[in-house]
């Protein structure tokens, strides 16, 4: 038989709040200047500093500029959207059990979604440094084959997959092969998806085709690669159950 999904349910109450919370963060990093993102972009240059020794100042604009570097941390440094997939996968692995009647759910348990938020703020933090670091250090390399933009994105996937698949990792132990999955869906469904729904894709259309396009194009091919992974893995984890199970084939000699 082949597996599935575990369908324990889960109150209502816990994933309208999580939801709630992750919209509320993608909507504020949407509207917000970079002088709004102190939160994340202060802690990241202070994070840089202690790592590298660069020295950060903000700026006019509220953005922190490091002239030795030669860096400026913009709005799109800040890492927001991976910290909303990280708070997502948090709010799964600290996910309360039972029926879904939300009145059924105790309010002690809230307090989980701080700390779900709490950690994926400082994850956010952490692999938010590492790619910096690697786009700092090898986005020129990259160019010389790739646009400086598509060079970008390549360096930040490069970063940001594996981590969340990571995460994910720690989330279905029991299905490592899902963790990869769960991260490429979640952050495409994210990244192309939401700013479709949103409406925030025609503000700029055409850098959206090319943002999305690459994405896409990147993405799609290894989806459909550890797709093919985990079902030849499943297949044979099935027959292996099947031989062991059979009487006849079962019986020694």
């Amino acid at each position: 038989m082949a597996e599935r999904w575990p369908c324990r349910r889960t109150p209502l109450a816990w994933w309208a709040l999580a939801v709630a919370v992750a919209a509320a963060l993608k909507w504020q990093f949407s509207a917000a200047a970079a002088s709004e993102l102190e939160w994340m972009l202060q802690p990241l240059a202070l994070l840089l500093h202690a790592v590298t020794g660069w020295g950060f100042a903000r700026n006019a604009s509220g953005e922190w500029e490091s002239v030795g570097a030669g860096m400026v941390l913009v709005k799109a440094c800040a890492g927001v959207n991976f910290m909303v997939l990280s708070f997502l996968g948090w709010c799964w692995l600290w996910r309360p059990y039972g029926f879904p009647r939300w009145a059924q759910w105790s309010p002690r348990r809230w307090p989980l979604l701080g700390a779900a938020l709490a950690s994926a703020w400082l994850v956010a933090l952490g692999v938010n440094t590492l790619r910096i670091l690697v786009i700092a250090h090898w986005q020129p390399t990259l160019e010389q084959w790739l646009s400086p933009g598509n060079a970008h994105r390549a360096l930040g996937l490069l970063i940001y997959l594996p981590a969340l698949s990571l995460q994910w990792l720690l989330v279905e132990r029991r299905h490592p092969a899902r963790a990869p999955l769960a991260a490429a869906g979640l952050y495409a469904m994210l990244m192309v998806l939401v700013p479709l729904l949103t409406g925030n894709a025609a503000l700029q259309p055409a850098r959206f085709a090319a943002h999305a396009a690459f994405l896409i194009g990147a993405l799609l091919p290894l989806w459909l690669a550890f797709h093919l992974c985990h079902s030849a893995a499943r297949l044979q984890r099935s027959a292996a159950k099947r031989r062991g199970s059979d009487p006849v084939r079962g019986r020694s000699p």
